[in-house]
């Protein structure tokens, strides 16, 4: 039989079949041996019925210029006490918001008449994860995610919520690391009753941004979200000092390397921030103080709701 015949292409075939399965076969032993990796799987962080696994804290800002040297595991006492020891801020140390579980969301809002914020942060820290779930805001009201946070709470990076007059949506805020502001575009929208919102389209920013590694245009976030309704967020958070993705509803919002940003913010120090919170961090849950905005940042009553919150450690 001449070479390159029937027999040729089945002996050829055979060798392919034998080969592949080899392959298999010695893929799945690998897979199955003590201390092989596993494919990541997504695990949920909310029972939909309690609180288990979050903890309530006050919003207490690191002051300016201070506690630069204080190591990460005193910080949380040593903020606590600069505020406690100040008469006009002893109050704010025992304000840590409202937060409770109705149908099946975590709801947090302000301690009536108090105007101050509060987070919920996670008891568990997390390195590189990607995270989703479900999140429905008021109008208007300023919230986000804190990723790769310091148990205070108020120190890492912050995956921006600003449901809001001049709110950014899936931006980057360096909460406590850099104080900068990273974000594709800012929103506005017409209030309606009800804490609900008309017309959301471009809005105008309240103060200086710059436009991060990747940036949607903001026509591709208002034909995304889904106004008065639920809506997906996802963030993904890789690296030492991590990169940081957003996205809403399935579409790509933002991308930023924040291990990059020496020359794009005045100050910033990547070692600095590494030093401080560390290569894992808390994801948290951030209701506002009114500030200089007053209503217009967080209304009276109104609310944050988040469900369905997932995570998967890379």
């Amino acid at each position: 039989m001449a070479a390159g015949g029937p027999a040729a292409i089945l002996c050829h075939t055979m060798s392919h079949t034998r080969r592949d399965f080899l392959v298999s076969t010695l893929a799945t032993a690998a897979a199955l041996r003590p201390g092989a990796a596993a494919d990541p799987k997504p695990r949920s962080l909310f029972d939909g019925k309690t609180l288990k696994g979050w903890r309530a804290a006050p919003r207490l800002l690191v002051p300016p210029g201070k506690f630069e040297d204080t190591p990460p595991e005193k910080l949380c006492a040593e903020v606590e006490k600069f505020y406690a020891d100040n008469p006009a801020q002893a109050h704010r140390v025992k304000n840590a918001g409202v937060w409770a579980v109705k149908d099946g969301a975590i709801v947090g809002g302000q301690v009536p008449d108090s105007q101050l914020g509060a987070y919920l942060i996670s008891d568990d820290t997390f390195g590189d994860f990607d995270l989703t779930l479900e999140t429905r805001p008021d109008w208007p009201i300023d919230t986000g995610v804190m990723v790769r946070a310091h148990a205070l709470g108020s120190v890492g990076f912050q995956v921006l919520l600003d449901h809001r007059p001049d709110g950014a949506i899936g931006g980057v805020y360096g909460n406590g690391t850099g104080g900068f502001r990273a974000y594709p575009f800012v929103v506005t929208g017409d209030e309606q009753g009800g804490f609900k919102v008309a017309k959301l389209r471009e809005g105008k920013p309240d103060g200086k941004f710059f436009k991060p590694d990747f940036a949607a245009a903001i026509d591709d976030f208002l034909r995304a979200w889904k106004p008065n309704e639920w809506n997906t967020l996802r963030v993904r958070c890789v690296g030492e000092l991590p990169v940081i993705e957003t996205w809403v509803n399935g579409t790509r919002i933002a991308r930023l390397d924040t291990a990059k940003l020496a020359d794009r913010v005045p100050g910033y120090d990547p070692k600095a921030v590494l030093k401080r919170i560390g290569r894992k961090g808390h994801i948290a849950f951030e209701v506002h103080d009114n500030g200089k905005l007053g209503r217009n940042r967080w209304a009276p009553d109104a609310v944050c709701r988040w469900r369905n919150i997932t995570v998967t450690e890379l």
